[in-house]
């Protein structure tokens, strides 16, 4: 029998016949895990509530030939303040959703795995600022993915951007205003979205739990890094759709 362990965080699960769950894991040694918890529906089992989604656990599992099997499951952090509280649930969702996405199965990524822990961490125990939580976790993903935007100088020409910036997704990254005929898809933001969006880049998550953003200009940037990371993942997450309901200026 080959068995492994592993710790790891719950991002999804769906059920399986009368009795069974695949569970989606982030592992911290084997990347993406999908595997057959038998038997969580049932009353008695003996995972308990072990196998929800965002909980961090100790794992042992059977390597199957599809999937593979969860054996033994214990604890680390149950994480359990997000699913008591719908802002933590909504925008830790999200950051569970992009994860799933961008992590492949039996690709170890520790820092994928460490980014998404610290991330929820800071989540379950904030009561203010999650959009902007989510808006710092996506851009570090993107740092850590290597699709980090160019932002402090034009992508194209390479000089300082001045009061009139533009952002292209096709281009990655800021461009001048006399660059930007390049690309006639790209996005009219402000400076002060782009000294943002670096701000964030740089600053420890839990640092960013006492920023004070103006709206209009998390608005903005939200917009700008939604799109982005759609457009380098290659796919709408529905999850953020129903975040904010506004367009760019």
């Amino acid at each position: 029998m080959s068995l492994y362990k592993t710790r790891g965080i719950v991002l999804r699960t769906h059920k399986l016949g009368e009795a069974d769950r695949i569970v989606t894991i982030l592992t911290a040694n084997h990347g993406k895990v999908r595997a057959v918890a038998k038997g969580v529906r049932k009353t008695k089992s003996k995972f308990g509530s072990r196998l929800e989604p965002f909980t961090n656990v100790e794992l042992v599992l059977y390597k199957g030939r599809n999937l593979d099997i969860v054996t033994q499951a214990e604890i680390i952090d149950s994480l359990s303040e997000i699913r008591d509280n719908f802002d933590r649930i909504t925008y830790g969702s999200a950051m569970l959703d992009l994860a799933n996405k961008v992590s492949v199965e039996g690709e170890r990524d520790v820092s994928l795995y460490n980014l998404l822990l610290r991330s929820l961490d800071v989540i379950s125990k904030t009561r203010k600022n999650f959009r902007l939580l989510l808006i710092a976790f996506d851009i570090k993903l993107m740092a850590i993915s290597g699709y980090m935007p160019k932002l402090e100088r034009c992508v194209i020409c390479e000089k300082k951007t001045g009061v009139k910036v533009r952002f292209s997704f096709e281009w990655g990254g800021v461009m001048c205003e006399e660059c930007s005929i390049a690309d006639r898809n790209s996005a009219a933001v402000s400076s002060a979205t782009i000294e943002t969006f670096i701000r964030l880049m740089r600053l420890p998550l839990s640092d960013i739990v006492a920023l004070d953003v103006i709206a209009r200009l998390e608005d903005d940037l939200y917009l700008i890094v939604r799109d982005y990371v759609n457009y380098y993942i290659e796919s709408k997450l529905k999850s953020r759709d129903y975040l904010g309901h506004f367009t760019y200026n």
